[in-house]
C-alpha cells in the first residue's frame, strides 16, 4: 500500500511472550526487511501501544496502522 510517497507491507500477529497481538507496517523498496512502525494490542491489559523504531515516521502511515489495528487486532464477543 502507498501512504505519504512510499510503500508499506503489513504484517499482523500473535505474540505469546506479550500476551497479545500486533500490527506492524515495513517499508519496501530496501535491501532487507525495515519495520517502521507496530501497534500492539495487551490481552493482559487490553490496552493499544505504538512503537516507532526508526525516526520520522510519517503520520499518516501511524494514523493508518492504528486505525487498522484497532479493526483487526482486539477480541470481539460473540453476542
Amino acid at each position: 500500500m502507498n501512504i505519504a510517497g512510499s510503500e508499506y507491507r503489513f504484517t499482523r500477529g500473535s505474540d505469546i511472550e506479550r500476551d497479545g497481538m500486533f500490527l506492524e507496517a515495513d517499508l519496501l523498496g530496501g535491501e532487507k526487511r525495515r519495520t517502521l512502525v507496530e501497534v500492539f494490542y495487551s490481552d493482559k491489559t487490553g490496552k493499544f501501544f505504538v512503537s516507532c523504531f526508526e525516526e520520522n515516521v510519517p503520520v499518516e502511515l501511524v494514523e493508518y496502522l492504528i486505525a487498522e489495528a484497532r479493526q483487526c487486532l482486539p477480541p470481539t464477543s460473540a453476542t
